[in-house]
């Protein structure tokens, strides 16, 4: 039983990433013209796997798990930066540096609960 399960979030974790990959491979590596017909299918093709993948991957998903999920990542990036990233930025915020380490590691802490558990 858990190996079709493992097998069901397997296949639309693939997809994503083979479209991820397409997408990476053909508009970034690739430096043909936007008018190409095998480009725009390219393209195509790949925001249908990312898109179906995803739909597959999170339709068992809640709502409010989802939620709180992308609050938990965007309060652990924005508590990433106050505290490693702020403090640096120059002499326009002398005097900040401790205060925004401090904010920073207590909103990174929380997002890092909400993000993980």
């Amino acid at each position: 039983m858990w190996v079709y399960v493992i097998i069901m979030e397997l296949i639309p974790a693939i997809m994503v990433g083979l479209g991820l990959f397409i997408i990476f491979y053909t508009a970034i590596r690739n430096e043909k013209a936007v008018n190409d017909l095998i480009f725009q299918k390219n393209i195509i093709v790949s925001i249908l796997l990312v898109g179906i993948g995803s739909y597959i991957l999170f339709s068992g998903v809640s709502a409010a798990l989802l939620r709180i999920k992308f609050i938990g990542l965007v309060l652990t990036l924005f508590g990433f930066f106050l505290t490693f990233k702020f403090p640096y930025c120059g002499q326009y915020n002398r005097g900040m540096d401790a205060t925004a380490m401090f904010f920073g590691i207590i909103i990174l802490i929380i997002g890092l609960v909400f993000l993980i558990f």
